[in-house]
């Protein structure tokens, strides 16, 4: 599959499944006469040598994405990686890990046990990263139990591979000028803003401002039903001084846009 086809096929499963991620992109466009550019897709998985952050990349790679940086967030226990396509117009890919050593046993093995379901042969296949879970399904305590250890760990278990966010590049808008005016329009149309570390993280001094929508809530298949839990989010990015990379301070902070309720 060619990686502008792919990179569709992520956008098309993510949307999908979230439904408000299309109303925040059809407020954008009525105001918008500038076609939207994605600056970054992330991706979340485990520090476990079956589905690490470099296996995961692997596609990536081999269609001409190279990694740049290794980030290290010791707040969310997580490591990540970003990768740049030498075609500028292809956004970035973060994907980022959660440090398994660093939580209890008993979340450990709920994950491990997870893993070990895993077909080995269909990592390999890029379409497991718009799979879904590719293990059967947790029961809802276990999911609640987990997420009181990690919000981060539950989302992946409930909600597997798929990306976990896209983000427009408000540098590249011509509307919205810059990220107070997009927060504002989008809090006037009933969407929340994550206000974690401030609505707008990073600085124009830093190179990088960024903000985002609190996901909204999704039915999750559960092994002992359909309940309600957090979905995707949309982010947004304001660039400056051809700045590439990401700040950890604030990548904590968009971390928690999953979270079922924003810890100021």
């Amino acid at each position: 599959m060619k990686i502008n086809d792919f990179l569709t096929r992520m956008w098309n499963d993510y949307s999908d499944l979230n439904p408000h991620i299309n109303k925040v992109l059809d407020l954008i466009k009525e105001k918008e006469s500038k076609t939207i550019i994605n600056d970054h897709i992330a991706l979340r998985t485990f520090n476990h040598k079956k589905i690490n952050r470099h296996v995961l990349s692997s596609y990536f790679v081999k269609n001409g994405y190279k990694p740049i940086e290794d980030l290290t967030f010791t707040e969310k226990k997580l490591k990540a990686t970003y990768y740049l396509h030498s075609d500028p117009t292809l956004p970035r890919i973060f994907i980022s890990e959660l440090l398994l050593e660093n939580f209890s046993e008993k979340l450990q093995k709920s994950i491990n046990n997870k893993i070990d379901e895993i077909d080995v042969n269909s990592i390999s296949d890029p379409e497991f990263l718009t799979s879904g879970i590719p293990w059967s399904p947790i029961d809802y305590n276990t999911y609640k139990e987990i997420q009181s250890e990690s919000d981060y760990a539950s989302w992946v278990l409930a909600m597997g591979y798929i990306a976990n966010h896209f983000t427009v590049s408000v540098t590249d808008c011509s509307f919205f000028k810059n990220l107070t005016q997009l927060n504002t329009y989008l809090k006037e149309n009933g969407f929340d803003i994550n206000s974690s570390g401030g609505e707008i993280k990073g600085s124009v001094s830093q190179g990088l401002e960024q903000s985002s929508i609190m996901s909204k809530e999704i039915e999750v298949k559960f092994s002992d039903g359909l309940y309600k839990v957090p979905g995707c989010y949309y982010e947004f990015a304001y660039r400056y001084n051809n700045f590439d990379g990401f700040i950890t301070k604030s990548a904590n902070h968009i971390f928690e846009s999953t979270n079922e309720k924003s810890k100021d």
